[in-house]
């Protein structure tokens, strides 16, 4: 592929920086569509269509090369480029392109930080510009992926377990484990009996208390704490409008996502659906 030293819609004539016709045409068309409401995927799938490379040996146009015609200024002229189209138009589609980043990570506000690399497990990270997941440590990267089509997956994946609970279950090697609560009652406990003039009415309770959840977990079967909550939030939850964020804390811990763009949820209590 030939690499452009020009932005698209210009040329060198007579050492001068002068306007293509066909190339010009296209990027005021590209931001009338833009301007109207198209996406930039929509923009790009016409933009292949039609006989205007752009690079000289390709054809193909994808939205990260209509979204760097949308943010290039030059279009609208300077001192060394004569514009194409008006500064008006620039700056309205400017402005839904900044709307957009905003509306972008609002979306991915409730699952950002648990995104999970399919490749090395490390964490993934959003590049808005191109729409995609990377890896910092392996260096992976997904395919183009619009915020608001993996939300919807997501919420998708959710629906699915909520309406297939006996899926869930114990991973192996994780039955009957102490919640946190034990934990911290057992620390309590041993505390309290170190002490030289212990306060029994407090440690007798604390005692029972801990017996009653020992007998909870042990009465569960083959269901570990986080289990239990999982199946718990899953026969209490309330459809909500958009995407149910409080039933996701609840029940996921990552959301696993591969190079091609395939998406596994890893629950709290380990298991991967």
């Amino acid at each position: 592929m030939r690499k452009r030293y020009l932005p698209f819609g210009y040329q060198i004539e007579q050492g001068e920086i002068a306007i293509v016709s066909k190339e010009s045409n296209a990027v005021r068309f590209i931001f009338e569509e833009y301007l109207a409401g198209k996406s930039l995927k929509g923009i790009a799938d016409i933009m292949s269509a039609k006989d205007i490379p752009y690079h000289v040996d390709d054809k193909k146009w994808n939205q990260n090369m209509v979204g760097r015609i949308l943010a290039n200024k030059i279009y609208y002229g300077n001192p060394k480029y004569p514009p194409i189209i008006s500064e008006t138009q620039y700056n309205l589609a400017e402005k839904i392109r900044c709307e957009k980043h905003q509306a972008y990570s609002t979306i991915l506000q409730p699952f950002r930080q648990d995104m999970q690399c399919g490749c090395c497990d490390e964490r993934l990270y959003w590049h808005p510009k191109t729409n995609q997941w990377f890896c910092r440590k392996c260096g992976m990267w997904a395919k183009p992926l619009q915020a608001e089509e993996i939300s919807a997956t997501i919420a998708e994946k959710l629906c699915w377990l909520r309406q297939n609970p006996e899926i869930i279950h114990n991973p192996e090697g994780q039955a009957n484990v102490h919640s946190v609560e034990v934990a911290m009652l057992d620390r309590e406990i041993w505390q309290a009996l170190t002490n030289a003039e212990p306060d029994v009415d407090a440690l007798v309770a604390k005692i029972l208390h801990r017996a009653e959840l020992e007998y909870k977990f042990c009465t569960a079967g083959d269901a570990d704490p986080a289990t239990l909550l999982i199946q718990k939030a899953c026969a209490e939850y309330a459809p909500t409008e958009g995407f149910p964020e409080t039933f996701y804390k609840e029940v996921v811990s990552k959301v696993i996502l591969y190079r091609n763009n395939h998406l596994e949820l890893k629950l709290q209590n380990g298991q991967i659906v």
